[in-house]
Order: C-alpha cells, then sequence, then structure tokens
C-alpha cells in the first residue's frame, strides 16, 4: 500500500493539494546515520530490499502541439503511460518546474490550463492502478511565477481566469502536488506551497523536496514577484533534510528548478558523466548534505545524468531530460528495508519518439485518447488566433538577426531613438514563407507590454553591450566605440530607448525617467503592426 502525508501541518496550503494525499502515518524510529554512496551495493541481504521507478521530466512549457521527430504532449504522455503500466515497481512522475510558462499559442492562450490537464489525466491513469500505484509531484519553477503567485495557485487550485472560461466551464485546479519549499509570502513569512511530501512504500518512508530557482525575481518581470521571497536553494534543502531525518525519513529525493549540463549519452549513469561544477548549480550540489540521495533537475534544458559529489564526498545522482516533452529521467532507486534509505541509484534519459514500440494496457490507451482529445480541443481552441496570417517572409543576404528586427518594431512602435530585445526573450527562429500569429507567438511568448525611458548619452553608454539585441541602427565596433545612425554618441545629450517590460524594468535600466508606457500593446502586437508597415513580402533587412 502507498500510504502518503504532507509535512509539515499548519500551513496555508491548497485544500485541493491535501485531497490529492491519502491516509496519514507514523514515521518510523531513525535508522543509522550512515550514509551508504548510492552508487555501493548494500551488504544486507537483497531481499530486504526492493526498487523504487522515478520517471523525471522538466521544463516542459506547456508543449501541447507536437514537435518534429520527437517531443510534445502525445508522445511525453505514451512513453510516461508505458514506463509505468509496464513495471511492477510503485512509481512516481516527478516535474522540475517550467511546466507552464513561456507557452505555444495551444497554452498560452488558454492560461496554460490544457498543460496542468495533461498531468491531471496521468494521475488519473495513476489513481485507477493497485498493483503498482504512481503519483505525480512536482516543484514550481520560475516561469510558473511569470503571472506573479495568485495566477499559480489560480492554475493549481482552481477558478476561472478571467479571460476564461477555456476548455473547462469550470476550472477544477491541479490533483498532483506542486512543492516550493523556499518560497515565502514577504508579509506573512507564511510558505506559498507545501515544502516537501513523504510517501510510503514498502513500509519505507521517502522523502520529496521541492525548490523553486532562488534567483526567480531576475528571471521574471520586475516587480511581479515582490510579494514573495526566495530563499537560498542549499539553505531550505539542508533544513528539510534534516527535519525529514529527525523524523524517521532517510530516503531523499530533491526536486529542483535548477541545472547544469553535460554531454548526452545513452543508457544508465556514467560514472565519467559530469556536470559544471563551477556553475551556479555546481555549486549548490557541493553545499547540499550527505543525506540526500537523487536530485531532478531543470530549467537548463539540457541533459544531466551523472553521479555527482558534494563537498564531503557524499554522491549523488543527478538528471535533467531537456525540455519541452522531448524525453524524460527513467531513474531506478534500490531501497534498503532495515536502513530505510536509497542505496543505489541509477538512470537512463530517453528521447521520446513516435517510432518507439511501446506496449500500453486498455487503461493506459484510454488515457491516451484523453490526451489526444485534450491536444486537438487546445489546438481548435487557438487555431482562430494562431492561423490568421500576418504577412510572408523573405530571407535576404543583409539581413539582421531576428532579436535586431524584434528591437526595430519596438523603437518603431514607440517613435523612440532605439531599441531592445533581451536574448532570452527570442523562444524560436522565423521560417520562409508565410507567418502567423502563431508563429510570431512562439517567438515572443511572454506577453510583455512596452515601456519607453529616457537617458544621457553618459548612461546608455554604460548600458549598451552586446548581451541584448539593440535595434540596427546601434553599432559597436571592433575597438568598442558605440554609435547611433553611424554618429558617436554625446555623453551630455538625451536618447529614447524603447523595450518590453521585463528589460526596461530590470535594475539595470531603471534608472531612465519613464517617457511612455503602452499597456495596451502588447509586444507580439508591435511586431505585427511593424511587418504590416513593410513591402511584402518582408525581410529583416534594416529599413
Amino acid at each position: 500500500m502507498l500510504l502518503s502525508k504532507l509535512l509539515p501541518s499548519g500551513l496555508p496550503f491548497l485544500a485541493k493539494s491535501i485531497l490529492v494525499l491519502t491516509t496519514v502515518f507514523s514515521l518510523l524510529a531513525c535508522a543509522s546515520a550512515y550514509k551508504k554512496p548510492i552508487t555501493k551495493t548494500s551488504n544486507t541481504n537483497p531481499n530486504e530490499e526492493f526498487t523504487v521507478q522515478l520517471l523525471g521530466i522538466n521544463d516542459f512549457h506547456g508543449q501541447i502541439p507536437d514537435l518534429e521527430q520527437h517531443g510534445g504532449m502525445y508522445q511525453l504522455t505514451r512513453h510516461l503511460l508505458a514506463a509505468i503500466s509496464n513495471t511492477n515497481e510503485h512509481s512516481f512522475v516527478l516535474h522540475a518546474g517550467d511546466h507552464v510558462g513561456a507557452s505555444p499559442a495551444e497554452s498560452a492562450l488558454l492560461q496554460d490550463e490544457p498543460a496542468i490537464d495533461f498531468l491531471n489525466i496521468v494521475q488519473d491513469y495513476c489513481n485507477t492502478l493497485a498493483s503498482n500505484p504512481c503519483q505525480i509531484i512536482g516543484a514550481a519553477g520560475n516561469h510558473e511565477f511569470d503571472e506573479g503567485s495568485d495566477e499559480m495557485l489560480r492554475l493549481l487550485n482552481g477558478g476561472n481566469h478571467a479571460n476564461g472560461p477555456f476548455i473547462h466551464p469550470n476550472w477544477q485546479g491541479s490533483n498532483y502536488l506542486t512543492l516550493g519549499a523556499n518560497v515565502r509570502d514577504a508579509k506573512t513569512g507564511e510558505l506559498v506551497l507545501p515544502p516537501y511530501v513523504v510517501h510510503e512504500v514498502n513500509g519505507v518512508p521517502i522523502g520529496f523536496i521541492g525548490i523553486t530557482l532562488e534567483i526567480t525575481p531576475q528571471m521574471v518581470i520586475p516587480g511581479i514577484v515582490d510579494n514573495l521571497v526566495f530563499e537560498n536553494q542549499a539553505q531550505v534543502v539542508t533544513h528539510y533534510t534534516n527535519k525529514l531525518r529527525n523524523e524517521g525519513v532517510n530516503a531523499i529525493v530533491v526536486i529542483v528548478h535548477d541545472g547544469s549540463s553535460g554531454d548526452y549519452y545513452k543508457g544508465n549513469t556514467s560514472k565519467t558523466g559530469s556536470i559544471r561544477m563551477d556553475s551556479r548549480f555546481g555549486q549548490f550540489v557541493q553545499q547540499l548534505p550527505n543525506a540526500v540521495d537523487v536530485i531532478v533537475s531543470g530549467h537548463s534544458h539540457r541533459f544531466t545524468n551523472a553521479y555527482v559529489n558534494n563537498n564531503n564526498g557524499a554522491q549523488f545522482l543527478v538528471t535533467q531530460a531537456f525540455s519541452s516533452g522531448r524525453a524524460y529521467s527513467d531513474i531506478s532507486i534500490t531501497i534498503n528495508k532495515q536502513s530505510k534509505d536509497i542505496v543505489d541509484a541509477s538512470a537512463k534519459v530517453i528521447m521520446t519518439s513516435p517510432k518507439a514500440r511501446l506496449s500500453l494496457n486498455p487503461s493506459a490507451k484510454a488515457a491516451l485518447s484523453q490526451i489526444s482529445q485534450l491536444q486537438d480541443a487546445s489546438i481548435n481552441y487557438a487555431q482562430t488566433v494562431s492561423e490568421q496570417i500576418i504577412g510572408r517572409y523573405r530571407a535576404r543576404t543583409n539581413d539582421i538577426t531576428l532579436g535586431e528586427f524584434i528591437a526595430d518594431s519596438h523603437m518603431h512602435a514607440l517613435n523612440s531613438d532605439i531599441g531592445i530585445m533581451n536574448r532570452g526573450g527570442v523562444r524560436a527562429e522565423l521560417q520562409e514563407g508565410e507567418v502567423s500569429w502563431g508563429d510570431l507567438f512562439a517567438i515572443q511568448p511572454f506577453g510583455n507590454t512596452l515601456l519607453k525611458r529616457r537617458y544621457t548619452g553618459k548612461q546608455l553608454l554604460s548600458l549598451i553591450n552586446s548581451r541584448a539585441h539593440w535595434s540596427s541602427n546601434v553599432s559597436i565596433g571592433d575597438d568598442g566605440v558605440i554609435k547611433i545612425n553611424g554618429k558617436n554618441i554625446i555623453v551630455e545629450q538625451y536618447y529614447t530607448l524603447a523595450g518590453n517590460n521585463f528589460v526596461m524594468n530590470s535594475d539595470s535600466f531603471n534608472t531612465g525617467e519613464v517617457i511612455a508606457s503602452d499597456a495596451l500593446v502588447l509586444d507580439i502586437d508591435a511586431t505585427i503592426n511593424y511587418i504590416e508597415t513593410l513591402e511584402t513580402p518582408f525581410s529583416f533587412s534594416a529599413q
């Protein structure tokens, strides 16, 4: 039997989340303090050991439509259902954040409710299983906070959006648990999400701690999370790991929206696989307590399948499976019933593919059929907007970059001297041929508004660099000389700059005086309006 308990009690968590959990159990006495490295085999009787399946996904980003070759909701679901239905082990599907946000139109136009629905369907399937039950557990990523904590909680807890209802007449929220151990309300100090959950399998409690990227305030629109405090990741993991250990939980899995990258390979975890230990994530891992066993990571959209040591030499298994449903981590953990600890762990990162021959039982096939219906409904809802043809694009040899072109559209929209576009805000490429609204939305999916500020030439000289896309009338010479319209910047002169509110309200750029704020026109609308002023077919050539 699989028993669950949410700890600690008394926190203002979603009532919806509590319903996901099952019977409360009493934790058993703490085992030996000795922590066995996970790559070593237990010396105890193998009959005292059992295995558990962990399926790690990350950075789904509302990828409802199929992707070419591999990826998307349908293929990811097909693989997850096959993995769950073809094992005698207890299974946990663990998502490491950014399940929503920066999504294609088929999810974003419906406030990412289809992305939540996807996991709801998988959880409903899990609830039908008796011999090998499974449970979905997620961690909030930075994109979960794109529209603030209220909208995140609405998605999880239910209630129709102001622009809804969409597919469902009454949005019910998620039927699985989302964790966030390091996110607190700035005024009350209370946690916004549950910090961890404990599930008991074969009499052994397993603790899952969920962690959000601590630099989330730097990743979202400035001011949108001013009501929240994002605490240090490693310190929070240490705190809750100690709490779990004190209550008899020795098997500990961390689900974190942070990550690094390694070179991709197939098969089980290689001892020679590694991640960048000088990265922010590498430093986070090195600070973790010895009692942590497995880390399911995300955020970097890359591959990770490695054994990594902390500063004390204790070893963890770390995985990450690209993004958008392109892959998942199939993790096997071995638990010893006597020590109640994970004594071995290994993983394969498996690419999802429509060519994969997968066996599904009738219940899994029924769940996959629901996924197909969800996909069709989401696409149909978004189709009327996303298929609208905006123009025709033809590349030319003297084209500027897409980022510069978008910066030009900002400059044009607010009639400013120059424009700017953040590099991370350009999420796709533009193909030649007819350009639809959906194509442009895939490039700029954040729904940012535009802002114009005024700066002195001296201020601009300190801001302009290659870390952003600047409008085509800005040049940075090999000698570092910066020019606007071919002329040197005059330090005493004033210049206006237009960009999206993510950039223009950041710490570096908010020093300029606000001249105009167009809260009614989104960045994608500015790009559309700009394209409509150009000849057909248009190009990225500087206008």
